[in-house]
């Protein structure tokens, strides 16, 4: 079989990222632009400010990523196709397409959510066997689902409301607007993991939503328990100046723990239904420190394998989606 060398091209959100990878698992280049200053005074992704950012960035994203790699031995273009925010995507879209059409290079549009299953597969160089449990967990998005092949999954569960991503968003803001310290900010998974590690995660019983008698995942609940809390806090005449660092490290490692054991419950639930005994977590969140260190912890005492991407391919990245339309092109 012919050797592929795949570009990928991945703009769904608030990364520009562009990549080859060829289809033995080899990243030859991996080049990722984050929008995180442009968005960060929001506590959010503004979808028009990103759009606009991609459009700046994707030439010379994509230039960088082909600077040591001769064009003409490209012959795959992967884009992602959804989902995501469809100004931003439709960027992406029309580089790889044109890409296409100017050199004759056949593309192939990607599923970012099968992306981001990638990102565990080329990690681990395609030695993963199936069938095995995929937790994504990102700003945007939460599934739970069962991975059959390299191109078959059955979806189990996802998030009703807020992903889990964005619940952390959600929790450094009100954090923020309660005590105005700027050690808060977007995107808040990373300062409150950093803030937790100094907090008791036993303080604060926030309460866990969903947890055996459904698949799917609920973070609002447990995004408005924090609110009360705090709120709380103030009803009994308690001033900004009062939220003082340990009081904030127990609401960010409480925070944190409920996250977590819920993330932990429902892998194992499934495990235990479907009998399974590998697990495949992947998105941004699945960068979390505490979060790989107790699911690895209770993977082992179970006797299953637990897999995680390479910190670098956590977060959006076009690896993962080259990789991914890799296995999809095979199958046209």
């Amino acid at each position: 079989m012919v050797k592929i060398n795949c570009l990928g091209i991945e703009t769904s959100c608030d990364e520009t990222a562009a990549a080859i990878v060829d289809s033995e698992y080899k990243i030859i280049s991996n080049i990722i632009f984050s929008q995180q200053r442009l968005h960060s005074p929001y506590f959010g992704v503004v979808p028009e400010l990103a759009s606009r950012a991609h459009y700046e960035k994707i030439h010379y994203v994509v230039d960088k990523a082909l600077k040591d790699f001769d064009i003409k031995k490209i012959n795959l273009i992967a884009y992602t196709e959804k989902p995501g925010l469809k100004g931003s995507l439709l960027i992406g879209k029309i580089v790889a397409k044109t890409l296409g059409y100017i050199f004759k290079i056949p593309t192939i549009a990607v599923d970012h959510l099968w992306g981001h299953i990638y990102s565990v597969i080329l990690t681990e160089e395609g030695k993963i066997s199936f069938p095995f449990i995929s937790l994504i967990i990102s700003g945007g998005h939460t599934e739970l689902s069962v991975v059959k092949s390299y191109t078959e999954r059955k979806i189990l569960g996802e998030t009703r409301d807020d992903a889990v991503g964005e619940a952390f968003d959600k929790v450094a803001k009100l954090l923020y607007e309660k005590t105005r310290n700027k050690i808060f900010r977007y995107p808040g998974g990373p300062v409150i993991e950093k803030l937790a590690l100094h907090g008791n995660p036993k303080s604060i019983n926030f309460p866990r939503p969903y947890m055996l008698d459904s698949w799917d995942f609920s973070f609002s609940g447990l995004k408005t328990a924090v609110v009360y809390y705090v709120n709380s806090l103030k009803s009994s005449n308690l001033q900004h100046s009062t939220f003082n660092l340990k009081l904030i490290y127990d609401i960010c490692s409480s925070f944190q723990e409920a996250v977590v054991d819920t993330l932990c419950t429902k892998v194992l639930y499934a495990v235990e239904k479907l009998g399974c005994d590998t697990v495949c977590v992947s998105g941004g969140v699945s960068a979390n420190n505490y979060l790989r260190s107790k699911l690895k912890s209770l993977a082992k005492s179970k006797k299953i394998n637990v897999y995680f991407p390479k910190k670098i391919l956590s977060t959006d990245n076009a690896a993962m989606i080259a990789s991914a339309g890799i296995h999809f092109y095979k199958l046209t």
